[in-house]
């Protein structure tokens, strides 16, 4: 078995749980090879390293170890793109939605995967079409697609077409396109609702709509979004997930579910519905104990 492990800028005290890792895999005979930023911090020149989704690819790895928080996570679809490389996600931020596996774990993580006792999620991703190269071809989503009027107070005006037809115009501090697994991060935070991964939608989000009567909105993700943005503003943000870039000027944006999907590694006890009640403190109320 051949494992790739990411980390991006970990927290020097998580870097004892990094070799720990990297130990518990090497005595299990795995062949590993880590993310270069991260070789510089344990101090393991020897090792195999890899700094882009080219040298993963020569790599070949069975699984990828996303170690660190949820944006960690994130970032890793920069890593697999369309590998369809299974990307499994160990905690060592706050919340862990996705990535919600514990350092502790890695023992029983390793003996599952020898197994083969472990269920593979295909989640879409979002895919941003524009003329202009703002992400530089690094322009996929895994949670969302933001529009926000950045560091000005005054509102900006977004008109939504959807499959070209004419949707909606918001007066509002921003939008969010999310996906399923998005739906319990900026969407939520904003009154969005949470969906379920696999659930084949779209959630289309308004930032402070003017209009109180402006909700959000699930849109099947076969549909095609355009935004069209006027405004006072001179710039403002447009973000994929933790990558954010500043925009000028009246620029269309056309979103679309990939052709590829991201595909995350769990085991049989990590279900949807407890990840909810742990994450969202659901459990604390002593008449949900069964």
């Amino acid at each position: 078995m051949k494992i790739a492990i990411f980390s991006k800028n970990p927290d020097p005290s998580n870097v004892s749980g990094i070799k720990i890792i990297i130990d518990s895999l090497l005595n299990a005979n795995i062949e590993i090879s880590i993310y270069k930023h991260l070789s510089n911090l344990i101090n393991n020149s020897g090792l195999n390293h890899f700094s882009d989704n080219e040298d993963v690819l020569k790599f070949n790895p069975d699984f990828l170890f996303s170690i660190g928080g949820d944006g960690t996570l994130l970032d890793s679809l920069i890593i697999v793109k369309d590998s369809l490389i299974p990307v499994l996600g160990i905690n060592t931020g706050r919340l862990g939605f996705l990535a919600n596996h514990q350092v502790d774990d890695i023992d029983a993580i390793i003996k599952n995967l020898l197994k083969n006792e472990f269920i593979l999620e295909s989640r879409p991703v979002i895919e941003l079409l524009t003329d202009s190269l703002f992400f530089n071809g690094q322009n996929y989503a895994l949670n969302e697609f933001t529009i926000h009027k950045g560091m000005s107070s005054t509102l900006v005006t977004i008109t939504a077409y959807i499959n070209n037809e004419f949707f909606n115009t918001y007066w509002c501090d921003g939008i969010i396109l999310s996906t399923p697994t998005g739906s319990t991060a900026y969407s939520m935070s904003c009154g969005g609702p949470i969906v379920f991964p696999n659930s084949n939608t779209f959630i289309l989000t308004p930032v402070a709509p003017h209009n109180l009567n402006v909700r959000p909105v699930i849109i099947p993700d076969d549909h095609e979004l355009t935004f069209e943005i006027v405004g006072r503003n001179s710039n403002y943000i447009i973000s994929l997930d933790s990558r954010f870039k500043v925009a000028s000027g009246n620029i269309k944006f056309t979103l679309r579910k990939s052709s590829f999907n991201f595909i995350t590694c769990r085991f049989k006890d990590q279900k949807f519905s407890k990840i909810l009640r742990d994450k969202l403190n659901w459990g604390i109320d002593k008449r949900n104990i069964i």
